[in-house]
């Protein structure tokens, strides 16, 4: 990773705020989780490994 790269996600407040660029806006699998996901990064939650096991659990099609 570049520092620039670091450095933006250091400071995102949330998991949107690390997305820039053309893609951005593209439609993803993720899109129905995204408000669970989001709720689960205000609780302090920022290890992807337990909310990924978590919308597994609750349907996310992808292993």
């Amino acid at each position: 990773m570049t520092l620039n790269t670091i450095l933006r996600f250091s400071r995102a407040a949330s998991p949107d705020e690390t997305f820039t660029g053309q893609w951005q806006n593209r439609a993803t699998r993720l899109d129905a989780y995204k408000p669970y996901l989001d709720q689960r990064w205000q609780e302090g939650c920022t290890n992807a490994w337990k909310p990924w096991e978590e919308i597994k659990e609750q349907g996310y099609p992808r292993g």
